[in-house]
This record gives C-alpha cells, sequence and structure tokens, in this order.
C-alpha cells in the first residue's frame, strides 16, 4: 500500500471529497462542503491536502485562511478518511502534513472545531496532537439533521494549535500513551489550579440508547465548559480511570499553550 499527502490540484481529485464526507460522517446532502469552493479556497491563502492510497483519493483535510486577534490564520474546517480506511492513522498523518505545510505558508498556528462529548476525537485532538482548547461555541449550526451530529445542539470547543509551541513539537514527535488516574476526581469547584470535567465514554451509543440522558450530557458540560473558560482555564489533556470506564477533561488555570 503506497500511502501519499499532497496538496490537491486535479479537478477530479476535488469532485470526491463530498463523497468522502459522506463515508465518513454519513452526511446528508444538505450538509455536504461543495468541492467548487474548495478550489477557490486552495487558490487565495487556504490549504486543502489529499490523502492518497495507492493513487486514489481516501482523505482531505480543508482549512481556509481568517483572522483572529489580528493575526492571519488556518481555520481547518474540515478532515476526514473514508469509512474503510479509518483506525489505521491516517487521521494523524493528515494533520501532521497539514502543521507542516502551514508552517511552510507562514502560518502560527490553526484552528478547528470539534464535538467536546466525542471522546476519541477529543483524545486525539488534545492528547495526540498537542492542541489546546479555551473556546467554546453554543450550537453553531442548529440542532444535528445527519450523520454523527443527529439529535444534538451542535456545541463546539475550538481547537487551538499553536504549531511551533514545544508542547506541539513533543506531542507531534512522539506518540504518548494515555494518562491513566486512580480514582473518580471531584466535579469542578473552578477555584482550583486543575479542575476535570467529565464527558461520556461512548455518546454515539448513549444516543442510541437514550437520547434524554445525551441530551443532559451536552447541556450540564455546556454549563462547566462556559464558566471555566469564563475564569481562564484551558483544557490540556483527556484522561481515564481504569480500563477507560470514565473519561475526563483535565483543565488548568491560566496555562501557557503557546510554549
Amino acid at each position: 500500500m503506497k500511502v501519499e499527502i499532497r496538496k490537491i490540484s486535479d479537478i477530479k481529485d476535488y469532485k470526491e471529497i463530498p463523497y468522502i464526507q459522506k463515508s465518513a460522517w454519513g452526511f446528508s446532502e444538505l450538509d455536504l462542503e461543495p468541492h467548487q469552493l474548495m478550489t477557490r479556497v486552495q487558490k487565495y491563502g487556504g490549504l486543502v491536502m489529499g490523502l492518497f492510497v495507492d493513487g486514489k483519493i481516501a482523505g482531505f483535510s480543508y482549512a481556509i485562511l481568517a483572522k483572529w486577534k489580528g493575526k492571519l490564520f488556518l481555520y481547518s474546517h474540515m478532515a476526514a478518511v473514508k469509512k474503510e480506511y479509518q483506525g489505521r492513522g491516517f487521521g494523524y498523518l493528515i494533520k501532521k502534513a497539514q502543521r507542516e505545510e502551514a508552517l511552510k505558508m507562514g502560518y502560527d498556528f490553526i484552528k478547528w472545531t470539534f464535538d467536546p462529548l466525542e471522546s476519541l476525537n477529543s483524545y486525539f485532538n488534545i492528547h495526540r496532537l498537542g492542541a489546546v482548547g479555551f473556546e467554546y461555541e453554543l450550537n453553531i449550526y442548529g440542532i444535528g439533521e445527519s450523520g454523527l451530529h443527529k439529535g444534538l445542539p451542535t456545541d463546539r470547543m475550538v481547537a487551538h494549535w499553536e504549531l511551533n509551541s514545544e508542547r506541539v513539537k513533543r506531542r507531534m514527535g512522539e506518540k504518548t500513551p494515555p494518562v491513566i488516574i486512580e480514582s473518580s476526581p471531584p466535579p469542578p469547584d473552578f477555584t482550583s489550579e486543575k479542575i476535570y470535567i467529565e464527558i461520556p465514554s461512548n455518546i454515539r451509543q448513549l444516543k442510541k440508547k437514550n437520547m434524554e440522558k445525551a441530551l443532559k450530557w451536552r447541556y450540564r458540560t455546556r454549563e462547566e465548559f462556559l464558566k471555566a473558560f469564563e475564569k481562564g482555564y484551558v483544557a490540556v489533556d483527556i484522561v481515564f480511570t481504569k480500563g477507560r470506564e470514565r473519561v475526563y477533561y483535565l483543565l488548568e488555570k491560566n496555562y501557557d499553550y503557546r510554549k
């Protein structure tokens, strides 16, 4: 198997991206990002990259030019791998290539949003890649109507990826094992230097079994994250109890994510 990641240039590869979105997330036609826009983003400061397996596109990343606090950066709107290629480490390879290309283009950081209740993706973003979170947005797409979003308000945490920080260099350079804590921590008091916010271990299964409980998780964690970020906490890791039975965000107060 030959795997290659490069900037997309061929229109036939752009046209495959909506099908990858459907495969990865189960999106309806209404939710798909059009390939035509991506060609313009590529030309004018953004970055669209493809993961090619044996010459055929199997994944992509899609980042647009944006501005935050007076600085230009890349907002990574989408990154996905076809369902049949998931679980092989290709997601990491896509983000690694995106980081390297963004640095060549002169960008210092990348941002993207993700569902903070999705434990595996949260772990990948924060623990594996070294991104941090200190912004929370409410229901940014409305109530989810298809795929992974279906049924819940689309609250999102904003990942901030400081590309040249020692934290990110360390996480990208060496795969570190999960952090296992001895016992379940207390609920956040918002006064300690470190606090923990619990999330469900598998929100997708919970939604299938009991949507009411899933909604309660959304609303409770929404309040906790909003209060934590207002008080200067930063989400710096995802940790587990023994057997990975329970999952928590670790947040530190006034954490310097640029180091």
